[in-house]
C-alpha cells in the first residue's frame, strides 16, 4: 500500500476506534445512514476487522436526526471521503487495519483493576516496568484515548497508567449498579489510590487533567505515600468565591445537576441538547467528547460523575498538599477560567504555576513538545 491510502486509511482507523470504547460499553451502535456515503464496504470491513460493531442505519433526515449521533459519526465520514481511499480493495483495508491495531496495541498493555464494590477500572500501561510512575487522570467519561498523546511522549522514560472513570468502561448488564457502586468524589479518589496501589506504581506523579485534576488533587492529599508530585493541566475546580468562573464552567455544572436528577430527566435533557447542532465539538477528537451524550444512560452517569467534581470545594484540600505541585493553564481558555488555577498555586504550598499566553483549554491533551519539556523540568527539579 502506498504512502497516500496508508496515511487516510490509518485516519478512517483511528475514527472507527474513537468508538471502541462505546459500542464496548453499549454494544452495537447505530450512525447515520448518510455516515458512508464514499465508501460503505471499506468502512464495514474495517469496523469487522477491527470488531467494532457499528450499524449505518439511524435516520438521517433533518427532523428525526439526532445530533450527538452525527457529531460521533463526524470523524467516519470525513476520514472515508479522503480520494486516496477510492479504489482500494475492502479486504485489503481490512487487513492493513488489522496491522495497525496490532502496532498500537504492542505499545501498551489494557489492565483492569476490581474494586470492592464490583467496579471494574480499566486502565492502559505503557513504558518501562521498572521506570518511575505516572498516573494520568482524565475528565470524567472520556475515552483513555484522549490522553494517548501524554502516554506516547512520557513512556520512554516513564512508566505510565492512563486510568478511566468508574462505570463508564465495562458494559451495560444492570443500569442500578451504578447508582448502588457509587459515583462521588470519594469513589472517584479511592479508585485512583487504588490502581496505583494495585499496580505497585507508587510512589507516582498524577497528572490531573482538566475535570480530572479534583480527583488527581484530593487523591495526592490524601495519600502523600503514594503520590509523590502533581500536576494540573487547565484544572476545572471549585475555588468558590475566590475565582471567577467561565460561562462554560457555570452552566456545564447546572446542565449536570439537571441531568443528574433521574434517567427520566437525564433523558428529556439529552433530547434537548440533540435536537440541533451541537457547537463547540473539536476536530479530530469530536467523537472522544460527545461520548457522554450517546445515550440517556450514559449521560447520566456522565452527569452524576461530573457535578461531583464540580461542587467538590478544593481550597481546604489543596491547603495541605505538600508534595510538588506545577499548574499549567493559559490566559484565553474560555473553558476553565485560568482564575481558578491562579488562586489554586496560591493556595497549594509551593505550587508552580505556568500560564500560557495563548491556548485553548483542549491544549491539556496535546502533550506538546513545550508542554512536555515543562513537565520535565519540573519533575527533574
Amino acid at each position: 500500500m502506498t504512502e497516500g491510502p496508508s496515511r487516510a486509511l490509518a485516519t478512517l482507523v483511528e475514527a472507527v476506534r474513537q468508538l471502541e470504547g462505546l459500542t464496548g460499553q453499549v454494544g452495537p451502535f447505530a450512525l447515520p445512514d448518510d455516515t458512508c456515503d464514499r465508501a460503505p464496504d471499506l468502512v464495514a470491513a474495517v469496523c469487522r476487522a477491527l470488531d467494532v460493531p457499528l450499524t449505518f442505519d439511524a435516520p438521517s433526515s433533518a427532523r428525526d436526526r439526532d445530533f450527538a449521533v452525527v457529531a460521533l459519526a463526524a470523524e467516519i465520514q470525513r476520514a472515508q471521503r479522503a480520494p486516496e481511499l477510492a479504489g482500494l480493495r475492502p479486504e485489503d483495508g481490512a487487513a492493513q487495519a488489522r496491522r495497525l491495531h496490532a502496532d498500537e496495541e504492542a505499545g501498551y498493555r489494557v489492565r483492569t483493576v476490581p474494586r470492592a464494590d464490583g467496579t471494574v477500572i480499566t486502565v492502559v500501561e505503557s513504558g518501562p516496568p521498572d521506570a518511575p510512575g505516572m498516573l494520568i487522570s482524565p475528565p470524567c467519561s472520556l475515552s483513555y484515548r484522549i490522553a494517548l498523546p501524554w502516554l506516547r511522549a512520557l513512556n520512554s522514560s516513564y512508566r505510565c497508567v492512563i486510568m478511566q472513570t468508574r462505570g463508564t468502561t465495562e458494559p451495560i448488564v444492570d443500569e442500578k449498579d451504578f447508582d448502588r457502586r457509587g459515583y462521588d468524589l470519594s469513589h472517584q479518589v479511592q479508585d485512583l489510590v487504588a490502581v496505583v496501589d494495585e499496580l505497585a506504581l507508587g510512589p507516582a506523579h498524577v497528572m490531573g487533567l482538566c475535570a480530572g485534576a479534583s480527583v488527581a488533587l484530593a487523591a495526592t492529599a490524601q495519600r502523600p505515600d503514594l503520590i509523590s508530585s502533581l500536576s494540573l493541566w487547565h484544572a476545572d475546580l471549585e475555588m468558590g468565591g475566590d475565582a471567577e468562573k467561565t460561562d462554560h464552567q457555570v452552566n456545564l455544572r447546572a446542565l449536570m445537576d439537571l441531568g443528574g436528577e433521574s434517567r427520566d430527566t437525564a433523558a428529556w435533557l439529552r433530547g434537548k441538547l440533540t435536537s440541533g447542532p451541537m457547537t463547540g465539538v473539536p476536530a479530530g477528537i469530536g467523537p472522544l467528547v460527545v461520548r457522554p451524550y450517546a445515550t440517556t444512560e450514559l449521560f447520566y452517569r456522565y452527569a452524576k460523575l461530573t457535578a461531583a467534581t464540580m461542587h467538590w470545594d478544593s481550597r481546604p484540600t489543596a491547603a495541605g498538599v505538600h508534595q510538588p505541585c506545577l499548574v499549567i493553564t493559559s490566559e484565553d481558555d474560555d473553558t476553565a477560567h485560568p482564575a481558578g488555577s491562579r488562586r489554586l498555586a496560591e493556595i497549594v504550598p509551593g505550587a508552580r504555576l505556568v500560564v500560557a499566553e495563548h491556548g485553548n483549554h483542549l491544549d491539556a491533551f496535546r502533550a506538546t513538545a513545550e508542554q512536555v519539556r515543562s513537565l520535565r523540568s519540573f519533575l527533574a527539579a
